[in-house]
This record gives C-alpha cells, structure tokens and sequence, in this order.
C-alpha cells in the first residue's frame, strides 16, 4: 500500500487545495468524490489500476497522469512513485485537447525535486 503525499510538504500543497476546493463546490462536488475514489484505489492497490485511468507521459518519464472525465469535465492530476510514497505534484481542470505544456513542466520539475530530494 502506498502513502498519498502532497507536493511540496507532504500533508498540504496545491493537488490537496484543488480537490479541497471541488468538494465545496455544488457543481463539481461529484468529481472530487470520484477523484478521491480513483486515489484511493491506486494508494491501495498500485500498480494495479483497477479501472483507473493512469497514462504514462512519453518523454516526461516516470511522471504518471491520472484522468478523469466527470460531466463534460476532464480532470487530471499528475503523479509519481516514490518508494511507497503516492506524491501528488499538481491539478488542474483540462479545457482542450492538448495538455498545456506549462502544466507539464511544472509537475516534472516538482517530481524531480521529489525524486532527487
């Protein structure tokens, strides 16, 4: 079983604020039950899926993707492993196609300082 961690302390950080944030929201308080749904799964049975959706992002290895769709809405939250440390490293709401560089970099970079640190 993995332990959920918080970019950049552990017990707070930008991932738990986003989820914190859905929850008390009346339009989007179902998607942070399924996210915290999809979390839980993977704390407790990494590395299998169990009907999550986890990609692997080519060339930004070993940063992970956690997708859900809920309501027209794409949520992602990206991830890594470390030991047996599940580290969220940053949320956001997807509004195209593409996922926005910006987010990209800015969770590698988080996941590196996790990974290097």
């Amino acid at each position: 079983m993995l332990h959920r961690r918080y970019y950049p302390g552990g017990n707070t950080g930008e991932v738990r604020d986003f989820l914190d944030t859905l929850r008390k929201d009346g339009q989007r308080k179902k998607a942070a039950v399924k996210l915290d749904i999809d979390l839980q799964t993977l704390e407790e049975f990494w590395p299998r899926k169990m009907n999550v959706t986890v990609r692997s992002l080519n060339g930004w290895e070993p940063l992970k993707e956690l997708k859900r769709e809920y309501d027209k809405i794409a949520y992602r939250i990206f991830f890594c492993i470390k030991g047996k440390e599940f580290w969220l490293l940053s949320a956001f709401e997807k509004e195209s196609q593409e996922t926005p560089k910006s987010e990209l970099e800015k969770a590698y970079k988080r996941m590196k300082q996790i990974l290097e640190g």
